[in-house]
């Protein structure tokens, strides 16, 4: 019964179904006209929504992703607290100035 509720696409049209990740940052495709395994159907678009989440959490871990982000925010507070912040070479420098010590 399930396969005839589904539609029946012509071979070789899987190539033009898009993706859900795209090349516009933060932005992403979902629905039953998705690549992925169940054409114009619930099934795919449920299919097609959980893959968009899959690829969010995936980016947001990255390592330029939001877990990596709150690291660096993390260890700018910590230095700012110690009065040290490193330059650009890697070395401590410290924020206050000699009268202030």
């Amino acid at each position: 019964k399930l396969g005839q509720s589904l539609y029946r696409e012509k071979p070789g049209q899987d190539k033009f179904r898009p993706a859900q990740a795209t090349p516009i940052p933060n932005f992403f495709l979902a629905g039953s006209y998705t690549f992925q395994d169940y054409l114009d159907s619930m099934e795919g678009a449920t299919r097609s929504g959980l893959m968009v989440a899959d690829e969010i959490i995936s980016r947001a871990d990255g390592p330029d992703g939001l877990g990596a982000l709150a690291k660096q925010l993390k260890e700018e507070q910590q230095q700012e607290a110690t009065g040290k912040k490193k330059d650009g070479n890697g070395s401590a420098k410290s924020l206050f100035f000699a009268d202030e010590a």
